[in-house]
């Protein structure tokens, strides 16, 4: 945001001239403030928008995706890819809700809804043997 408003800033001072009252300041700096405020905004909204686009099922991030528990890590397997996240590269497992997150890393997780279990008991249980299983390599 900063350095989008630093470039308003910059462009509005090139094409008008530096300020020469204090009204002027503050417009330019207001301006320059709500411009990086609103392409920020734009940013991420179109971000988020190429990202909804960009996902398919072809791509293997929607559709149906199976995860099995080992003593490497955890495995996932989608009509695109097959994958083992190690419990080396597991940085956090956590429930959230009904659904059970394996970090990877700061922006990656794997997600694994409780619906897809049978009982509750079955899913505590994924997840309880996911949680020893990553101690058992972090600790």
């Amino acid at each position: 945001m900063a350095v989008i408003a630093a470039l308003i800033f910059g462009f509005i001072c090139w094409q008008k001239g530096i300020p020469q009252t204090p009204n002027n300041w503050k417009a330019i700096i207001f301006g320059s403030i709500g411009g990086g405020i609103a392409g920020m905004l734009f940013g991420t909204v179109f971000t988020m928008i190429s990202i909804l686009f960009m996902s398919t099922k072809s791509n293997g991030i929607l559709g149906q995706h199976e995860y099995e528990l080992t003593t490497e890590g955890l495995y996932e397997k989608t009509s695109a890819n097959e994958g083992l996240s190690k419990w080396e590269g597991v940085t956090k497992i956590r429930t959230v809700g009904s659904y059970a997150l394996f970090q990877i890393s700061g922006y990656l997780f794997h997600i694994v809804p409780k619906r897809s279990f049978e009982t509750e008991e079955s899913f505590n249980s994924f997840v309880a043997y996911a949680r020893n299983q990553w101690e058992r390599v972090h600790n």
